[in-house]
């Protein structure tokens, strides 16, 4: 693995795994230019809903501000592939999956997306009916290059082949940093699992929790602030 500064502008990092070029956005998305393939995770669209419908007062904006951000991707790199691994939707349907829907279809007609593929996860439950009159390319698993995409890591380690690296989600990992004055950050960020020879993206929607992970010394981890990605030493 080998790492450096820069990308599509200043603020991402480009890592380099297997010999393929992955450049990590601040905005918790990854681009793999060779195969002109944008990558999020763990979006949860729906979510805010979800809770509205029981009784949580959330922001109905908390959808429209995900699918905003992934449409300046879109418009940003000009993918022919948008590849989700997992969670794209957060339970069952509701109001927020028309608003999908209709972004879907005028993204298609406006940008070069060719497929929207989805690695479903443990939160995509929805109906197989659901994704009528829209083109979206549903999975358990995808392969492409040395990567084998997944949304568990676990589900990597059952499938594990020499020289195979995996690429999840699932986890929503992130480190602790620590102040002087007791003060507490936690970051999302890229997490490289050594043993497991196994890449985990930080979750894309903001309306979900983080994991502070337990790192081993080959580990790796890249932070994703607002504002730019950079190596966790």
């Amino acid at each position: 693995m080998s790492a450096t500064s820069g990308g599509v502008n200043a603020s991402c990092f480009a890592i380099e795994l297997a010999g393929e070029t992955l450049e990590l956005h601040p905005n918790r998305s990854m681009w793999w230019a060779k195969e002109k393939t944008l990558l999020i995770s763990d979006v949860h669209l729906g979510k805010s809903a979800h809770f509205r419908k029981h009784g949580i007062a959330i922001p109905k904006e908390v959808n429209a501000s995900s699918l905003a951000r992934l449409e300046i991707l879109i418009r940003t790199y000009s993918p022919e592939r948008v590849l989700v691994l997992g969670d794209l939707f957060h339970s069952d349907l509701n109001a927020e999956w028309a608003e999908f829907r209709h972004w879907l279809i005028r993204v298609y007609a406006t940008y070069s997306l060719q497929e929207f593929r989805l690695v479903e996860g443990n939160h995509d439950i929805l109906p197989d009916d659901a994704f009528d009159g829209i083109k979206v390319t549903r999975s358990a698993q995808w392969s492409s290059g040395p990567f084998d995409f997944v949304h568990d890591p676990r589900d990597f380690q059952t499938q594990a082949a020499p020289g195979r690296i995996g690429v999840a989600g699932h986890l929503h990992p992130a480190i602790r940093l620590s102040g002087r004055a007791k003060q507490q950050l936690r970051l999302p960020g890229w997490w490289w699992r050594a043993d497991q020879q196994t890449l985990v993206m930080p979750n894309f929607g903001t309306f979900t929790g983080s994991s502070v992970v337990n790192m081993k010394p080959q580990d790796r981890f890249w932070i994703c602030t607002d504002q730019s990605v950079m190596p966790f030493e």
